[in-house]
């Protein structure tokens, strides 16, 4: 095995054992964004199993930055599962990190709905129309004022609950990354249009981050490498958006793809579990529609591993950013492959969830591969189940 891939990393003064993230990925833990104890087992076997730094998610930033009605507001009645996480993954050897994000229009919540949906601009929300939330509106100056104060004061109470590090998520179709897609984000003023228009949000959020966590903890940031359909973020805007990030105290990015709310499986590839998903689907509308035309709005895009890797180094040949590289590492070969390219660091989902000690396994066996399939049916049973392997 690589022995960059089992060596130390710094990351502003945290120091990794390794070089191995487990990945942000909506666990599917909560209900009425409480966690149960599977969320804290999760992160504990990921600790346990030497994964140096292991990702909650979705931590929304406030009650309008929910998807659905499960998942954590990181406000202060979050403060002790935060703290109880923090303790038991620090127990276990390893650092934790969580990824702060807001869903933007992209919602079917009605846990909390004074208001329409917010996003860059008005448009249709297909995932809520079956709960009553058919479109957001454009969100006004003080409404954008909020939400980076929100991401700033989310990012302190987790630095204070005692977590590692903080993930910004800049991509996979949510408000940062809605804001970032010219495809979406139709305004005239001085967050959009040009690329430099359209990032200053994300930079402004990064710049508040920065000023509550102070100078010595690690931000991270989640990016697209684009998102996967016409006339939106393309990979020069994520070469171009990297290096603005750099001059904004970012410690590391992760490159990623896709647009959940259009195309939700360029992230992952591999099987469309549809039979799972409308059995897990809750809303008889929603269940309804997805029965009868699933197969024909929600595509399908074959795996191949590391199948991100093409466009990642080409943001690895364009700057000297520490980069994480995301996206089909089921093997140790696999993760040869990525180091080799020049990654300072690799995140891993499925591998992980089919086997929290994946990385022992690699480190131990050179032609070890994960037995995961690529079925996605984890994916398809996750509000019904939580994240957890069907093998």
């Amino acid at each position: 095995m690589h022995q960059k891939a089992f060596s130390p990393i710094l990351l502003r003064g945290l120091e990794l054992k390794n070089r191995f993230i487990k990945t942000a990925t909506y666990e599917g833990m909560n209900r009425d964004g409480i966690p149960d104890e599977r969320l804290f087992e999760l992160h504990a076997s990921m600790a346990a199993n030497d994964v140096a730094l292991t990702t909650v998610a979705y931590g929304a930033v406030n009650e309008d930055g929910l998807t659905h009605e499960n998942q954590m507001v990181i406000d202060e009645s979050a403060t002790p599962y935060l703290k109880k996480l923090a303790d038991l993954v620090h127990d276990k050897g390893g650092k934790i990190s969580i990824q702060l994000t807001h869903c933007g229009y992209f919602t079917r919540s009605t846990r909390y709905q004074s208001r329409k949906p917010l996003g860059p601009s008005r448009t249709l929300n297909k995932y809520g129309l079956m709960k009553g939330r058919p479109y957001s509106k454009a969100m006004t100056t003080e409404d954008i004022r909020q939400t980076i104060n929100d991401f700033a004061e989310a990012a302190l109470l987790s630095k204070n609950a005692g977590f590692d590090a903080v993930e910004i998520h800049m991509g996979h179709g949510y408000l940062l990354s809605q804001f970032l897609s010219p495809a979406i984000n139709k305004r005239n003023d001085k967050y959009g249009g040009s690329l430099e228009n359209r990032i200053r949000f994300s930079q402004e959020i990064v710049d508040a981050v920065r000023n509550a966590v102070g100078d010595d903890y690690p931000i991270l940031c989640k990016l697209n490498l684009e998102d996967g359909f016409n006339n939106a973020f393309t990979l020069k805007d994520c070469i171009d958006t990297v290096n603005m990030l750099k001059g904004h105290g970012v410690d590391a990015v992760i490159l990623s793809g896709g647009f959940t709310s259009l195309t939700p499986f360029y992230l992952m590839r591999g099987e469309v579990p549809l039979k799972e998903m409308v059995e897990s689907e809750p809303n008889y509308l929603q269940k309804t529609a997805l029965r009868f035309f699933g197969r024909f709005i929600i595509k399908k895009y074959e795996f191949s591993e590391n199948f991100f890797l093409p466009l990642a180094e080409q943001i690895r040949k364009s700057t000297d950013m520490p980069l994480v590289y995301v996206g089909g590492v089921i093997s140790a070969q696999g993760v040869e492959e990525v180091m080799d390219a020049g990654f300072d660091m690799i995140a891993i989902g499925r591998a992980l969830i089919a086997e929290a000690d994946f990385i022992r396994k690699i480190k131990n066996d050179l032609n070890y591969r994960s037995p995961c399939d690529q079925c996605n049916i984890c994916v398809g049973y996750l509000e019904k189940t939580g994240m957890k392997c069907v093998l």
